[in-house]
């Protein structure tokens, strides 16, 4: 996050990577080297420092804005960290308890063998988007508050970066809902429902029994009002 904040203080992409080798606070320059580059796989995919995490917090600067894009964006980066997200963690309901042992199967799985590396990263990282927490000496479900505002900025982003026309099915399809939180469809029809009556999306119908919306703004509008669901 600190990273994407930093970004704004440079115009050279190139100055910007080398002041991430030189910031990052582990000792060794391999290691340095190697988180610089996962943050700009993440974050800066394109390598140019207008990305959209950025181009969102200068325009909004909500740290749990940010991070909640951050939870899509890692996740649409790490397939595997994104299927034990959506295929393990998601199925168990928030406030429940989560078995590491599961955690320890899917590695196996997925690897052939057990790699406790491996184990430890799943686990670290989906702690750090928000997906599991500690609780004693185990660890639970976290509830991920649907975030309304990422759904709606993605949705322009991924989907309508110029206004037309939406359909539900479509949306749904596409897996970064789930990577943002949300669990079930009625959550995302909620949103799109309430920012519809907010003005925030042009028209929200039922056409041939397809639920659609058209959107109102482009991202770039969109982006340069600060728009938001909920104040």
């Amino acid at each position: 996050m600190q990273a994407i904040k930093d970004s704004l203080s440079f115009t050279d992409f190139d100055a910007f990577y080398r002041h991430l080798l030189d910031d990052l606070p582990q000792n060794s320059p391999e290691t340095r080297h190697r988180y610089a580059s996962l943050i700009l796989r993440w974050y800066f995919p394109e390598r140019e420092l207008e990305s959209l995490l950025v181009q969102v917090w200068k325009a909004y600067r909500d740290d749990q804005l940010l991070l909640d894009l951050i939870r899509a964006t890692v996740l649409e980066t790490e397939p595997v960290v994104a299927r034990f997200v959506a295929g393990i963690i998601q199925p168990i309901s928030p406030g429940e308890r989560f078995d590491s042992l599961a955690a320890r199967d899917f590695v196996t799985t997925v690897y052939g063998a057990y790699k406790k590396n491996s184990y430890d990263r799943l686990l670290v990282t989906a702690r750090s988007l928000g997906f599991i927490e500690r609780r004693g000496n185990g660890w639970i479900v976290a509830a991920v508050q649907p975030p309304a505002d990422a759904l709606l900025i993605l949705l322009h982003a991924r989907m309508a970066p110029t206004p037309r026309i939406v359909r539900l099915s479509d949306l749904l399809a596409e897996p970064f809902w789930r990577y943002l939180g949300f669990r079930q469809p009625d959550e995302v029809r909620a949103i799109l429902h309430g920012a519809h009556a907010a003005g925030l999306l042009a028209r929200y119908s039922i056409v041939d029994q397809l639920e659609q919306v058209t959107t109102r703004y482009t991202l770039e509008e969109y982006l340069g009002r600060s728009l938001r669901l909920r104040s």
